[in-house]
């Protein structure tokens, strides 16, 4: 029979092994915050989490524990939180964690606010780093916050946990040198650029990749967006938050034929367009054996819907032809020489913020709240 001894040693290995795999994929390359994923004990923070099925994975349960135990020291992402069977909390990938803590650029004594506690991992790994009084979180469940707290403080660390809506931000140990979302923003709460240093950045998911958002005025900021992608679950801003989206019904007229193929759709630099262009796509996918994209079906919250056939026939139904706005994204995307994230940037004023292309006076789209 395992004791706690024998845990601690073994999660330590198999944090150091983790830690180890990040360096070599090239995403950890700081030795501050190496030190930090290697110290600080995911498994204490992730208990449980929640497979592809809804089941509960957890390291009490005998039947699902080496499940569990291997699974919280993969480079993975795992549900922790669900609410009306919707996902709505996450312990997030390490990698994007290693990703974004270095994209932070951090000093001794950088003031840290984050939005997102979700388990309190993230918040573990910055109050190592950067000590407990620099560091701020805050998520908008008790049942997320509450939990949080108690792994925090189990494990030695005792930064700051506030619940409560995190597009206010925390103006009580505003200025922060770095706020860090840790969760999917339609556009930038004017209340974080308020409560940045003045040198200070936002380091946030704007649609589905990293933006780096300098303050340039009380109620203005720009930046520009990072390489490579990142998928987050949206900001929530109430307990209602979190009812699966319900696909509409599908079409049964004729099919005419697409300009957009299947194929492009897996293709995550367009993907990245499309999140801020067409924001709140809904998404099931009919893949073959190689996992490509033959088919698919989108939706969006007004029950606008496009089916795509595995013959590159396309229907549309309800109050927006859904597909022939996509098509029209992609034909923008060609034009411009299938662009990734870092060749676009953001604008923040008081009364609209703006994704653009190259330039901020270049081709752009209008982020609404």
């Amino acid at each position: 029979m395992s004791t706690e001894t024998d845990l601690d040693q073994e999660t330590a290995q198999l944090r150091a092994k983790l830690a180890q795999s990040l360096v070599e994929a090239g995403d950890l390359t700081d030795p501050a915050w190496r030190d930090a994923f290697e110290q600080v004990p995911r498994h204490k923070y992730v208990p449980y989490f929640y497979d592809h099925t809804g089941r509960k994975i957890t390291e009490d349960d005998p039947e699902t524990r080496e499940q569990w135990l291997t699974a919280v020291h993969e480079n993975r992402p795992l549900v922790t939180h669900r609410t009306n069977g919707a996902a709505t909390s996450s312990s997030s990938q390490p990698s994007i964690m290693a990703t974004m803590l270095e994209a932070l650029q951090v000093t001794d004594g950088t003031r840290v606010l984050e939005l997102g506690a979700g388990t309190g991992y993230n918040a573990a790994l910055l109050a190592h780093r950067l000590g407990d009084e620099n560091v701020v979180t805050i998520d908008v469940s008790p049942d997320i916050t509450g939990p949080a707290r108690e792994r925090l403080a189990a494990t030695g660390h005792h930064p700051l946990v506030v619940t409560g809506d995190g597009s206010f931000g925390w103006p009580n140990k505003a200025p922060y040198d770095r706020i860090m979302v840790t969760c999917q923003l339609r556009a930038v709460p004017l209340a974080l650029v308020q409560q940045l240093a003045e040198v200070g950045f936002i380091l946030a998911p704007l649609g589905n990749a990293l933006a780096r958002i300098y303050r340039t005025g009380e109620r203005t900021a720009e930046g520009n967006f990072l390489p490579g992608g990142a998928f987050f679950m949206p900001l929530r801003r109430g307990a209602g938050d979190g009812q699966p989206s319900r696909r509409p019904a599908l079409p049964d007229a004729a099919g005419r034929p697409s300009r957009l193929p299947a194929a492009a759709i897996a293709n995550n630099d367009f993907r990245f367009l499309l999140s801020i262009a067409v924001p709140d796509l809904t998404w099931q996918y009919d893949l073959d054996d190689e996992r490509t994209p033959t088919g698919a079906r989108v939706w969006t919250p007004d029950g606008s819907l496009a089916s795509l056939k595995a013959d590159g026939t396309v229907t549309e139904t309800g109050p927006r032809a859904l597909w022939t706005i996509l098509e029209a994204e992609y034909d923008t995307f060609l034009a411009a020489g299938a662009p990734g994230p870092d060749r676009y940037g953001v604008t923040v004023a008081e009364d609209a913020q703006r994704v653009w292309l190259d330039a901020p006076d270049g081709k752009g789209w209008n982020l609404t709240p």
